[in-house]
């Protein structure tokens, strides 16, 4: 088969299908949502997946950028990354403390202890299967609500899948988006695809 796995609806198809979901008119620009809306089922949980974790928040948007930059450079996902870049940039972060987000060893100087955390999170999921006890106790202690410590653990999975998604389809980038911002320098194979 030539035909790509995910090929994009066009915007109109895409602002159509989104609009018999009840979903929001904007994300027919968003290569994620063209992709994905030509299976209405799954185009609303990647709607409703976004609605809970990236628009309606408890999590404060610094941790969750962080976790979702994590998620997308260790699966090495260019979608994720590039797309999430200036949202962390909106939530307040500096291009230094973005690409510190990158390092095994994220800097103790340019991160904060909330923002290792989230990273330890992500690592021990994608690394394994579930948070450890003393993480999960030290993000709790950290951010002090329950519900944003669930938002929290339900990043890592959620944007796994989405990743795969996008991974797996080969969905582009919109063509506005620069690739692995700040400075196009992308994961190399062995910190990819949940490699410890």
């Amino acid at each position: 088969m030539d035909d790509p796995f995910l090929a994009l609806l066009d915007p109109v198809a895409a602002a159509t299908a989104l609009e018999e979901e009840g979903m929001p008119p904007v994300f027919s620009s968003v290569n994620l949502f063209r992709a994905t809306m030509a299976h209405p089922p799954i185009g609303r949980i990647m709607g409703d997946v976004v609605g809970a974790i990236v628009m309606d928040s408890v999590l404060d948007a610094r941790t969750r950028e962080v976790a979702i930059l994590r998620v997308g450079w260790r699966i090495g996902s260019v979608y994720e990354w590039s797309n999430h870049v200036p949202i962390a940039r909106r939530a307040g972060m500096s291009d230094e403390e973005i690409a510190a987000v990158r390092e095994e060893e994220p800097s103790r100087s340019l991160l904060s202890e909330l923002d290792r955390c989230a990273i330890a999170v992500v690592d021990e999921v994608l690394g394994g299967v579930e948070v450890s006890p003393p993480t999960l106790a030290s993000a709790r202690v950290l951010i002090g609500d329950d519900r944003a410590v669930l938002e929290l653990l339900t990043i890592p999975g959620l944007y796994r899948t989405i990743g795969t998604l996008l991974l797996s389809g080969a969905v582009p980038l919109e063509d506005h988006v620069e690739p692995w911002p700040p400075d196009g320098r992308s994961p190399d194979a062995g910190t990819v695809r949940g490699a410890p």
